[in-house]
């Protein structure tokens, strides 16, 4: 959904989430992928992967992520109920063709198609990890093993990351950057980010392997790396807006590509830096230091785009500011998760009862 009116704070807001969250998040998925492989071996690492991101995306996709698609084509005047939707999109679950849609495209099909949204982070990490596995078995014991250093050593990690600075500009020759790719029902991507998210799950893994945590901090001062971040976020926002006119033009020109994709990656580089530094700062017993901090936000990932979309649908036709509309729709979805997971605690059950609920509720508010 679009709203009328345009906020200059919430095109800067999503351009930063745009920027910085998925690479963050590949990022700490690599960084904690080598040990928790090592800790348990291939199969147990696999079994845990599968049970931590393939059953929650099948199970989700199937039976949540409905909500986002048909608040979707409600909003574009689908008259139907939502069970009568939800029975139209399943059988396409079988559809497992290679499929590539501009981003209006994408936004069409995701109302006739079963689609994970939000979850695809899931499918691709699955991916990132059997290629892990795949690797382990390949090389042998050693790649698990960490050095006992105190720091990654950055010159190398610097050349590192201009190497995924320069794929990520070679992905974004591919095909636009809105474009998104569908392989079967569980399984969604923007081809051009490829590069970027496999090389931030690279990364975040060979931080680890050499030794470094947050406890050991970052070259530097804060405020410079609050500087770099804002450098970085005017060059990716330049280079971005003059890609999207280059596709539109006919065609991205390979110096533009090159520099779209080293700035995405410095603009993310810079976002993590800070959020490792904020860490590290964080005193013991602070929310950030919370051994249950990893199932609190993956809890979060997992249940807040759908609120979400449903509150944007409920507050587009209101006299309510963008800037408010934004905040209601930031804040309302976190509260609303954090608060479920506190009472959910550890019982397995009260999720899927949770998800089952709110489709029930669903079929008989709509129909």
């Amino acid at each position: 959904m679009r709203h009328p009116a345009k906020s200059a704070l919430a095109d800067v807001i999503l351009l930063i989430c745009d920027g910085a969250t998925m690479p963050l998040l590949f990022a700490v998925a690599g960084y904690f992928a080598l040990p928790s492989l090592d800790r348990r071996g291939l199969a147990g690492f696999l079994a845990g992967r599968a049970r931590r991101l393939v059953v929650p995306l099948v199970g989700l996709t199937l039976f949540f992520c409905p909500i986002i698609a048909y608040v979707d084509y409600r909003d574009k005047g689908g008259l139907d109920g939502f069970f009568a939707h939800w029975l139209a999109i399943v059988p396409t679950v079988l559809d497992w063709r290679f499929l590539l849609f501009a981003n209006a495209d994408a936004a069409k099909v995701s109302q006739t198609l079963v689609w994970p949204f939000h979850l695809w982070f899931l499918a691709m990490l699955f991916v990132f990890c059997l290629l892990l596995a795949a690797a382990r078995l390949a090389v042998g014991p050693g790649l698990t093993r960490r050095e006992s250093r105190g720091g990654p050593g950055w010159g190398r990690l610097g050349l590192l990351a201009l190497g995924v600075g320069l794929a990520a500009g070679v992905g974004q020759m591919a095909c636009p950057d809105p474009a998104w790719a569908r392989l079967g029902p569980f399984l969604v991507f923007q081809p051009t980010r490829l590069p970027l998210y496999a090389g931030f799950f690279l990364l975040g893994a060979s931080v680890w392997k050499r030794g470094w945590s947050a406890d050991h901090g970052l070259p530097g001062r804060l405020w410079a790396w609050g500087l770099a971040f804002l450098v970085a976020l005017a060059a990716m926002a330049r280079t971005g807006g003059d890609a999207l006119k280059a596709w539109a033009a006919g065609g991205l020109s390979v110096p533009l590509s090159l520099a779209h994709g080293l700035a995405r990656t410095a603009f993310a580089l810079t976002a993590i830096a800070l959020a490792a530094s904020l860490v590290g700062r964080a005193k013991a017993g602070s929310p950030w230091r919370r051994p249950d901090l990893s199932r609190t936000s993956f809890d979060l990932y997992l249940s807040h785009f759908p609120l979400v979309v449903v509150l944007q649908y409920w507050l587009c036709g209101t006299a309510l500011p963008v800037a408010a509309k934004v905040a209601v729709c930031s804040i309302l979805p976190i509260l609303v998760c954090l608060g479920t997971t506190r009472l959910c605690g550890r019982r397995a059950w009260t999720r899927p009862a949770l998800v089952g609920l709110a489709f029930v509720s669903c079929a008989v508010f709509w129909g």
